[in-house]
């Protein structure tokens, strides 16, 4: 598979992760979404994924230390923000827990947060780090 679909199929990840994100809150909340809805969620997204990158200013690569792998970076990289993601949307669950009960325990409601930023960070990241490997391998 070359770079070029590569970093397509990372950047499409990101947005499916997010719905699926989404989908597992509502689910949570014993909210189940119609077919119109899935519909409008998913082309929502992907809108707002189109939008994002057409607004968003090239910026330039990272520089990646000399024999530094970007699977690992990315990897440490959406680690951290997954780990932010649990300590935010934990307290986030506990304080909502009063105003809208759910039979799903908490533990496993802040993991599934956790989860998806790490999921979500993971593809971002390593398309960008990705790019910029290819990018110092050609010179």
């Amino acid at each position: 598979m070359s770079q070029r679909w590569f970093r397509r199929l990372l950047g499409v990840s990101s947005v499916l992760i997010a719905v699926l994100w989404v989908a597992g809150v509502a689910r949570f909340r014993d909210y189940e979404f119609s077919n119109m809805e899935w519909a409008v969620l998913i082309a929502g997204a992907f809108a707002l994924h189109t939008i994002s990158n057409r607004l968003r200013r090239p910026r330039p690569l990272p520089q990646l230390p000399e024999g530094a792998n970007p699977v690992r970076l990315a990897a440490l990289a959406a680690l951290i923000v997954g780990v932010l993601a649990a300590i935010v949307a934990g307290a986030l669950e506990w304080l909502v827990e009063p105003y809208r009960p759910t039979n799903t325990p908490w533990l496993l409601r802040t993991m599934w947060h956790a989860a998806c930023a790490f999921a979500a960070s993971y593809c971002g990241f390593l398309s960008s780090l990705s790019a910029a490997a290819a990018a110092q391998r050609r010179r």
